[in-house]
């Protein structure tokens, strides 16, 4: 179409064009240091392990293997490097080098010439990777592209997702925003061009104010195959009928779609749904065990939107956010009122949020185990279909019935909508103001003023439409899609200010707004970035201020997605079996959003970091209370809000306690004290241990017969070389095993062999469980400090942390630690830094 094809001329290759020649001509000199080569540097002793152990064979002449050491150069962090030093320890920690045949190291000489070698290598990979300590130009990340289309055009984005084929952005120690692991490849760029039609297509599609219209559905309530002869037979199809929750494995009754308005929506926009329901039998006879669900809750139902054109209403879809929710009363049916954003082409489907976990195979037990509370003829007989028919129609099955629903909209409070009004701001174009709109929108894009040059290219694509014989609004439409094809909106350029390495204004704004809202800049911190209004106390005001606000809430869950690998969670879900309560209650967000509460906290408060290490409560829901084994201190009345608890137990508490890390350091089915010792290594004290050599088996964290994971450790760490990692990595993670793999306390494995907590650090303190690990861990805070320190700055810069970064972190600790380390001072001294106000 000719469309496109003007778009990705003026748009894309233009586009990636200027982007490449960006990136070589203010990359070339960001990488590599001479502070970082001189530390990759060796130290006598490995060459001199080499000269006796190695190179009489792995040299020049006689390069036995194709290995020649003779000529390493251990400054160098090319490839070959790496992999040559890493073979190397391989070799001697499975202790197949030197062969037999030719004299051995000692046990120390060998260990030491280990650790020697790993330390150069950790340095050696830092180099490689190593940006010298400044930002590179760096693509937006796929959450922070949606946040900032989202801003830029006022749009509501829970129902679209013009991002769905873009490919998954690389991580970097978890951390998705690292300029130089964010590639461009040209796949990604076509998706740009699709998603830009998409944004900019839809942001146009109501130019005209929409009329209010009303729909109204009373029975013919057909739900899905597998219940209409019971529906039939039961009230023929006069309800709808609410049995599963939404996330059940085969679900029946989870979704309560209508049929009758398939079609969905005519536009985008708010719309009234009110609903005639009430809650039935929640004082079944039916015992919770079978039924898996909690009755002492007012069941919950709510509103997901559904896709006719993606798939069966009544199951699962790839888009459903929860629009709404509301308690249902016992008893009458009662009129209940929502207001929800719904989109063009999509339709309300009901839902019962804390419903029963599966209930198609649940009709043929309750048939068998309750036939005394059915009529005389009602008993008797087998199969899912009985028992399905039988039970609708005689039993007690816990459910949401819906008996009317009536739906009012699109609800216009003012016109033009936000969304047009960001392209349109009078609503309708003029073309004469073409080129005006065209400035301010790409000025709002990039995030600083549009150069004279950058506004000629845009208009000349706008005039070649023209000539083309495209109408003006269809002309300036295109132009939109070009300003979100081009660099200018793509990348988030550390340009500098008087050819220094100082950012500029709108740079600095640009940066400061990513790390604590994930999007663009607002109108304030635009309006000082133009008035050149951003010194160093004006930022930290404006953190201030943004760490106050909503929006903020996307930099707590960026960075601990990004700090405590809570990206990861769900990848390898939970048996459905033994943790079915994880599917039942929805506990994948309500374990993130624990994480997330407990920072918003540690930042609202000011409180110090340790609290991490040694806080006697969390913030919890009902959900996660019976998974803590503290039901009864989040009442049923209000159980879905999030509020602080305090425990008791000194297993609870803080970081360790919490289902979020406990669950993605698991790998849903058995927990692994290597994995765990691990996560608190890396994510608690920043010390991560070496990778293991590729042959080496994995440690089997099954319990067979009498062994006890613990045995199977003592086993492995007989290697001294073994040993070296894994006394400092076990015991971590033995303290841990009392957790299981959604972080329900336990004290025995699944075999009934009993769990053994207990531990001792490499320095000697011993601990009998988490509690005391925890004191322990305390006694370390400058670790965590450091560790937590690191992560935040990398987060902020979108760049790798090296040596450069040591005497900035030093500096923001060391101001810090006499009063713990106090969180929003932390972000604010970040902020503050030199290395953030730097390119």
């Amino acid at each position: 179409m000719p469309s496109r094809t003007m778009v990705l001329r003026f748009g894309l290759v233009a586009a990636a064009a200027s982007a490449l020649a960006l990136i070589l001509v203010t990359g070339g000199s960001t990488f590599g240091d001479d502070s970082i080569a001189a530390a990759g540097k060796p130290a006598g002793p490995e060459k001199q392990f080499l000269a006796k152990h190695c190179i009489e064979c792995h040299n020049a002449e006689d390069a036995d293997g194709e290995r020649s050491f003779e000529s390493l150069d251990f400054s160098s962090s090319d490839g070959d490097t790496l992999i040559a030093v890493q073979e190397i320890i391989d070799q001697l920690t499975l202790g197949a080098m030197p062969p037999e045949d030719a004299g051995q190291p000692t046990a120390q000489e060998r260990q030491r010439a280990i650790e020697q070698l790993t330390e150069t290598l950790r340095v050696l990979r830092e180099k490689s990777v190593s940006t010298g300590g400044h930002t590179v130009l760096r693509r937006l990340t796929r959450r922070e592209y949606l946040a900032t289309i989202a801003d830029l055009f006022q749009m509501e984005m829970s129902m679209f997702d013009p991002t769905d084929r873009f490919p998954r952005d690389n991580t970097v120690e978890n951390l998705d925003n690292i300029g130089d692991a964010l590639v461009t490849s040209g796949y990604l760029l076509e998706q740009y061009l699709d998603a830009a039609d998409r944004i900019v297509e839809k942001a146009f599609a109501v130019t005209d104010k929409p009329q209010e219209q009303t729909w109204h559905f009373d029975g013919n309530f057909r739900q899905q195959p597998e219940l209409d002869g019971a529906h039939k037979a039961a009230f023929n199809f006069r309800y709808l009928c609410l049995y599963d929750s939404p996330l059940a494995d085969r679900p029946e009754g989870a979704y309560g779609p209508l049929h009758d308005f398939e079609q969905g929506v005519p536009v985008d926009g708010v719309y009234e749904i009110r609903v005639l329901a009430q809650a039935l039998h929640r004082d079944t006879p039916y015992s919770e065990s079978h039924l898996r669900i909690d009755l002492s809750e007012k069941f919950r139902m709510g509103i997901r939107p559904g896709d006719a054109s993606a798939g069966s209403l009544h199951n699962m879809q790839p888009v459903q956010p929860l629009l709404a929710e509301q308690t249902i009363e016992d008893g009458e049916p009662q009129w209940y009122t929502f207001e929800v954003p719904l989109d063009r082409g999509l339709t309300p489907r009901f839902t019962f949020e804390n419903g029963l976990q599966e209930v198609r195979p649940l009709h043929t037990r309750l048939h068998r185990l309750y036939a005394d509370t059915l009529p005389e003829h009602a008993r008797g007989g087998s199969g899912i279909v009985r028992g399905r028919n039988v039970m609708l129609r005689y039993g007690q099955v816990p459910q949401i019935r819906i008996h009317e629903v009536a739906i009012r909209g699109p609800i216009v409070t003012e016109w033009p909508s936000r969304t047009l009004a960001s392209v349109l701001p009078q609503g309708s174009l003029d073309p004469q103001q073409v080129k005006l709109l065209v400035e301010r929108f790409a000025s709002r894009a990039y995030r600083r003023p549009v150069t004279t040059a950058e506004l000629e290219r845009l208009m000349s694509v706008y005039q070649a439409r023209i000539n083309q014989g495209q109408d003006p609004l269809g002309g300036y439409k295109d132009t939109l899609k070009a300003v979100l094809c081009s660099p200018a909106f793509l990348y988030l350029q550390p340009q500098c200010q008087d050819g220094s390495d100082q950012l500029s204004q709108h740079a600095l704004a640009a940066r400061l707004s990513y790390f604590l809202t994930g999007s663009m800049p607002d109108n304030e911190l635009r309006q000082l970035a133009d008035a050149d209004g951003l010194n160093r106390d004006e930022l930290v005001r404006q953190t201030r201020r943004l760490l106050a606000v909503d929006r903020s809430d996307a930099m707590i869950a960026g960075f601990t997605d990004a700090w405590l690998n809570l990206r990861a969670l769900g990848e390898m879900p939970p048996d459905r079996d033994a943790f079915w309560r994880y599917y039942a209650s929805n506990l994948q967000p309500d374990m993130k959003q624990e994480t997330r509460e407990f920072l918003r906290h540690l930042i609202d408060d000011n409180a110090p970091i340790t609290r991490w290490l040694d806080a006697d409560y969390s913030f919890i829901n009902r959900d996660l209370a019976k998974i803590y084994g503290v039901v009864d201190r989040v009442p049923p009345e209000d159980a879905n809000r999030f509020r602080k608890v305090s425990f008791s137990d000194p297993r609870r508490g803080g970081l360790l306690g919490q289902a979020s890390v406990l669950t993605v350091s698991a790998n849903g089915i058995e927990t692994s004290p290597v994995v765990r010792g691990i996560w608190i290594l890396e994510n608690v004290l920043g010390t991560p241990p070496p990778p293991p050599p590729d042959n080496v088996p994995p440690i089997d964290p099954d319990v067979r017969g009498a062994k006890s994971v613990r045995e199977l450790l003592a086993k492995h760490r007989t290697s001294a070389a073994c040993n070296e990692c894994h006394r400092k990595i076990d015991p971590l993670g033995f303290a841990l095993e009392c957790f299981d793999p959604i972080g329900g306390l336990r004290s025995r494995y699944d075999n009934k062999a009993e769990i053994d907590t207990s531990g001792k650090l490499p320095g000697g303190q011993a601990f009998s469980g988490v509690g005391e690990l925890k004191e322990l861990l305390v006694q370390r805070k400058s670790f965590f400090a450091r560790a937590f320190t690191e992560k935040l700055l990398s987060y902020a810069l979108g760049r790798r942390v090296d040596s450069g970064d040591r005497s900035t972190i030093d500096k923001i600790i060391e101001g810090l630690a006499k009063n713990n380390y106090p969180t929003k001072d932390l972000i604010e001294q970040v902020v503050a830094s030199d290395a953030f106000t730097r390119r």
